[in-house]
């Protein structure tokens, strides 16, 4: 029989990282949020070597693959949430934005311009 000590380990530091991903995602915080993908990298390494040895599933190891899918689905469901309201409110931005303005162009020089460019095009 394998020994799949390891291989809970890891799959309950997964579980603590998705409900640490699910505060950030819901904090909406892009650096806390870089850092735990790194993390979530890492331990599926883990798994992944586990994985090559040979362990065998045992219930615990299922169990702990059901939360994590369930975790998984959430922080998924979060994202989209996310990126759904941020390109509400860019639509919006752009609605709004019906006249001309009287902007920079990226040589310096005044321009009228029907649109509002939120990234710096000069670099």
């Amino acid at each position: 029989m394998n020994d799949t000590r390891k291989l809970v380990a890891a799959l309950k530091d997964i579980v603590n990282i998705l409900g640490e991903e699910r505060n950030v995602l819901i904090k909406s915080d892009a650096i806390a949020l870089e850092k735990i993908v790194l993390k979530k990298n890492e331990l599926i390494s883990k798994i992944n070597e586990e994985k090559k040895i040979g362990v065998a599933a045992d219930e615990e190891v299922r169990i702990l693959g059901l939360e994590i899918q369930r975790l998984q689905e959430t922080n998924i469901l979060l994202t989209r949430q996310s990126l759904a309201y941020q390109e509400e409110i860019l639509k919006a931005l752009a609605k709004s934005n019906t006249s001309k303005f009287n902007t920079y162009s990226a040589k310096g020089s005044m321009s009228n311009e029907k649109e509002v460019r939120l990234i710096d095009q000069s670099v």
